[in-house]
């Protein structure tokens, strides 16, 4: 019996950003080469990495790891991928979605970066990565919160240099490279903060 079109996994798309605002995209419709691709795929080496080439019938192109902002890819990712920093989700929005979410306009429903979250409980919160010469990415993490002691690890994570992976709101997964981060807000913010912080409100 032949296979209908819905049955048959689709072709893997890829898009790479760069830092200069150009990009690439690229096809593989061959299954087993597609997943050949996620085999040799390691966000966390990625930082290691100094060029990705991808090779086609007629051409090669090879991408600078350090001036790659993204890597947008359509597929879901494998199994064995898991959220940085033991985080249970990491989906990107829309700007509207994240203004929406985080009452950005409605200030009032906004809950105070001082209010207490019990450890261990799930705590939603919404991210405004701003990238070198790229639009921002918007996003929803979901974690359970740690002790007061671990909570400036995630400001760590975010200023290693290093690369994490995201769910695609249409599906898919991307990869972005924390190399490329010039700062980032959070709503709500924790309780702890750097001793050296300074205190103002966003205009």
């Amino acid at each position: 019996m032949n296979s209908s079109p819905s049955d048959q996994t689709p072709p893997l798309s890829l898009r790479i950003s760069l830092t200069d605002g150009s990009s690439g995209s690229f096809l593989q419709s061959d299954e087993t080469m597609a997943r050949e691709i996620w085999q040799h795929l390691d966000p966390a080496r990625l930082h290691s990495q100094q060029r990705i080439v991808i090779a086609g019938t007629h051409s090669k192109s090879v991408f600078v790891c350090a001036e790659i902002v993204r890597i947008d890819f359509n597929w879901p990712p494998p199994e064995q991928w898991q959220f940085f920093e033991g985080y249970a989700d990491v989906v990107e929005l829309s700007e509207s979605e994240y203004r929406k979410h985080a009452h950005l306009d409605e200030p009032a429903l906004q809950p105070e970066r001082e209010e207490p979250t019990a450890v261990g409980n799930l705590l939603v919160s919404f991210l405004k990565l701003n990238l070198r010469n790229s639009p921002p990415v918007y996003l929803m993490i979901e974690f359970l919160v740690k002790l007061p002691v671990e909570n400036h690890s995630f400001m760590r994570f975010l200023l290693s240099k290093t690369w994490f992976h995201m769910r695609l709101r249409d599906g898919g997964v991307a990869i972005v490279n924390l190399a490329n981060l010039a700062g980032y807000s959070v709503y709500p913010g924790v309780q702890q903060i750097p001793t050296d912080a300074w205190y103002a409100e966003p205009a």
